[in-house]
């Protein structure tokens, strides 16, 4: 059984897998491959543009938070920017299984 330090964890990192990291510092974007929280401080495994393996970053519990709500309202724009599409598309997939049943009996 792996070791789980007293620290409280940060939860929902999941969210951050597969998702971009963009440094501004060294002009460069990355994709987050990887995270461990059982160490004494979070680390991340970035796979960054143009290098064949991860870089493991070490940061803090405040700024892999920070990461997690970043991503949480990210996702949470993209949604409500896409759920005025979404509802076009559900009222014709609704439509859309009657025509086939039609068919059918035909």
């Amino acid at each position: 059984m792996p070791y789980v330090s007293r620290k409280q964890c940060v939860s929902g990192v999941h969210q951050l897998l597969g998702s971009t990291l963009r440094d501004a510092r060294r002009e460069r974007q990355g994709r987050i491959v990887g995270i461990d929280q059982t160490r004494e401080h979070p680390v991340i495994d970035v796979i960054w543009q143009g290098q064949p393996r991860a870089e493991r970053i070490i940061i803090t519990c405040d700024q892999l938070r920070d990461l997690v709500r970043a991503s949480l309202a990210r996702d949470a724009a993209q949604t409500q920017k896409t759920s005025s599409t979404e509802t076009v598309v559900e009222q014709d997939s609704e439509k859309a299984p009657v025509l086939l049943a039609e068919q059918r009996r035909a």
